[in-house]
């Protein structure tokens, strides 16, 4: 699902780390340690990216609940547009695309 983690920028990263925590590792042991902890950033960004969404979606569907309720039109117009934000922002992290400043 991640589409827009730069792997590469990553691995530079955590070569970067590698060489600064264990100065003394073989090329080897480097080139593993740096693939192990990139692996596991892109697998655990992943996995917040997931959770984020599936809370988007949860308050979209409440928001939508709340705008079908009877009440004043004001109110069943802002949960409208918050059911709407929230699906957006779904989308957006979905496929792997940036937030816009107004959103964050």
């Amino acid at each position: 699902m991640l589409r827009t983690i730069d792997a590469t920028r990553l691995a530079a990263g955590a070569d970067a780390l590698v060489r600064r925590e264990v100065p003394d590792a073989t090329d080897n042991t480097r080139e593993r340690l740096v693939t192990a902890v990139t692996n596991l950033l892109i697998e655990h960004v992943s996995i917040e990216r997931d959770r984020a969404v599936r809370t988007c979606r949860k308050r979209a569907e409440l928001w939508r609940n709340t705008a079908a309720a009877s009440g004043p039109a004001p109110a069943r117009e802002e949960a409208r547009a918050r059911a709407n934000e929230a699906s957006y922002v779904a989308d957006l992290l979905e496929a792997g695309e940036e937030l816009p400043q107004f959103v964050m």
